[in-house]
């Protein structure tokens, strides 16, 4: 029988863990494995940590070596024992019912994540569903596809409330700091998953409510679509063919540059430039992401097939 933990990330988030703790408590009693809770504090300057530790005494609340932000994870998986560590922001709650859908595909010897179905907050719309690889104008995405709520492969895995095995996300190095300090981590992380053989499962029967991107601070509000967008173009530089389409990547590229420039909108300018920057000064350390069309065109036609 598998051993879990729930580890949940957190910086001065005292008003989200009110939130999420009960909903963990009651999720553990319904899971059908050991499970623990670890709230894993990135040195909050609030009374998290002792809030946590007087309100909830059977979860364990470490701190942090450093504020990592979810980089912090590389360090506690390597502290715990459990099989199965399931990952979560700490602006969610869960479904009572949340563990037994998910945890039941990390039996299986060849998956590596599982993740859930997240709502906004309100319950009104659904926010996440599985990823698919697309291929536009010279450049990748990777949207959830909102439609498809079944059981299904995803292409990468939401790091924000997804079940990893521990001793895979340790063999593979964890979170590649590339994408520090967010965005595009877990999907860099799922993707050499599939590189090793390795399969990701989105599971919709295990649901959260998420506020999205509530857990960023205040003077970081701007942030977000800045590293999206950065670290974007960073994966796909580094791990993914890029000689397909080169006129069209070229001409799209062009027009939203100038599109930008003309429009007095500088800040897309500056991040294509800095992400430009940083792949130029660390192409050869990360030239082995690279993958082979043929190994990707593997991936894909693994990840169309039924779970």
């Amino acid at each position: 029988m598998k051993t879990v933990c729930l580890a949940v990330l957190n910086y001065n988030g005292l008003s989200h863990l009110k939130e999420l703790l009960p909903t963990l408590r009651v999720a553990c009693k319904n899971s059908p494995y050991p499970c623990s809770v670890i709230v894993l504090d990135n040195q909050s300057t609030e009374k998290d940590v002792d809030w946590v530790r007087a309100a909830y005494p059977e979860m364990r609340c470490v701190v942090a070596p450093a504020n990592d932000f979810l980089f912090s994870y590389n360090w506690l998986l390597q502290q715990l024992e459990e099989d199965v560590v399931v990952l979560l922001n700490n602006d969610l709650r869960v479904s009572p019912d949340f563990l037994p859908p998910l945890l039941r595909h990390l039996e299986s010897e060849d998956v590596f994540a599982a993740s859930a179905r997240s709502f906004d907050w309100e319950g009104t719309q659904i926010t996440s569903g599985p990823a698919r690889l697309e291929f536009n104008h010279g450049f990748y995405g990777w949207p959830f596809d909102l439609n498809r709520q079944e059981t299904c492969h995803t292409l990468f895995c939401s790091g924000g409330f997804m079940a990893v095995d521990r001793r895979k996300f340790l063999e593979l190095g964890g979170f590649n700091r590339l994408f520090h300090p967010a965005y595009c981590e877990d999907l860099d992380l799922c993707f050499r998953a599939w590189r090793q053989g390795w399969r990701c499962i989105y599971e919709p029967a295990s649901v959260v409510w998420h506020r999205e991107q509530a857990s960023w601070s205040k003077s970081e509000f701007n942030r977000p679509n800045r590293l999206h967008l950065q670290h974007s173009l960073l994966f796909q530089w580094a791990a993914l063919p890029m000689d397909s389409d080169k006129t069209a990547r070229f001409l799209s590229t062009g027009k939203l540059l100038f599109g930008t420039l003309a429009k007095g909108e500088l800040d897309w300018v500056r991040t294509y430039l800095r992400a430009s920057s940083i792949w130029g000064r660390l192409r050869q350390r990360h030239a082995s992401m690279k993958v082979a069309r043929p190994q990707l065109e593997s991936i894909l036609s693994r990840i169309k097939q039924p779970c």
